[in-house]
């Protein structure tokens, strides 16, 4: 699909009243797509599992944080390359703080600057608050290439500031390339076939895998002997296995090495059904 052009205030007009930057949940329209923003870096289009649509992120780091936001039990919402459309707003911050504002390549056209990830975020009493996320590798914020862009995230900075909108960046030291390698692992299980959704099902796994850990046995070797105690399939019990811990009903260390079938089962807590609400309630 081809790109959007920005050569007019009518195209900008045209495009916020075919609904880009608008909507949330399943129905919002990132203001960017992939196809629209030529990328530095690799640019991915994912279908969500939390947020049943397609995303679209504009580089691997933007796709690393996407993976966390949505493991996490508090965002609820996930709206990447966020329009701030208030336009006459970010001029004029732009002006107060002397910085030349940005525009579209080859135009006089003032750019509707966006933020890379607003999310929606449940508080520990049951509330929601928005939380508005940059996305930027560490080498970008530092040493004289990086004014500009600096001076463009502080127009950023204060246009939340002025909205009571929690804003700051986020870096790849947020995470490790493992818990990344992890949670794209995970996700591929967040749904499974509705006959593997069973809680008494389960629970009788969480029994067998919680007895496992006191044999030196391989992760696939013990979901094989689960798999025959609970006369599955092994693919079903491997399946189950990432499920629950992408449903965090089995905590396990994804920050530190990379979850391998043939490795030793990893230092595991099982979280039994019954103990999911406290367990969420410790996480907000």
């Amino acid at each position: 699909m081809r790109g959007r052009r920005f050569a007019s205030k009518q195209d900008i007009e045209r495009h916020i009243a075919n609904g880009f930057g608008a909507g949330a949940g399943a129905s919002y329209v990132p203001w960017l797509r992939v196809q629209d923003v030529p990328s530095r870096g690799r640019s991915h289009k994912i279908q969500g599992v939390k947020i049943d649509r397609i995303h679209h992120f504009l580089s691997d780091l933007e796709r690393a944080f996407f993976l966390v936001c949505e493991f996490s039990e508090d965002v609820v919402d996930i709206r990447e390359q966020y329009p701030l459309l208030q336009v006459e707003s970010t001029q004029a911050i732009a002006r107060a703080i002397g910085v030349r504002y940005p525009r579209y390549k080859g135009t006089t056209l003032p750019l509707v600057m966006t933020t890379d990830f607003l999310l929606t975020v449940k508080q520990p009493n049951g509330d929601f608050r928005s939380v508005a996320r940059t996305i930027k590798y560490q080498q970008d914020l530092v040493g004289e290439d990086s004014v500009r862009t600096l001076e463009k995230l502080e127009i950023e900075r204060r246009f939340w500031m002025s909205q009571d909108v929690d804003w700051s960046i986020v870096t790849e030291e947020l995470f490790t390339p493992n818990l990344i390698k992890n949670l794209g692992l995970l996700r591929q299980y967040a749904r499974l076939p509705r006959p593997l959704m069973s809680s008494s099902l389960h629970s009788d796994f969480l029994e067998i895998l919680e007895a496992s850990k006191a044999y030196p046995w391989s992760t696939s070797e013990s979901l094989r002997k689960i798999a025959t105690r609970l006369s599955i399939p092994y693919t079903e019990a491997r399946d189950m296995f990432f499920h629950l811990i992408w449903s965090k009903m089995i905590q396990v260390d994804l920050s530190s090495a990379p979850l391998h079938l043939k490795s030793p089962l990893p230092d595991l807590k099982v979280v039994y059904p019954a103990e999911m609400t406290s367990f969420i309630e410790k996480l907000s």
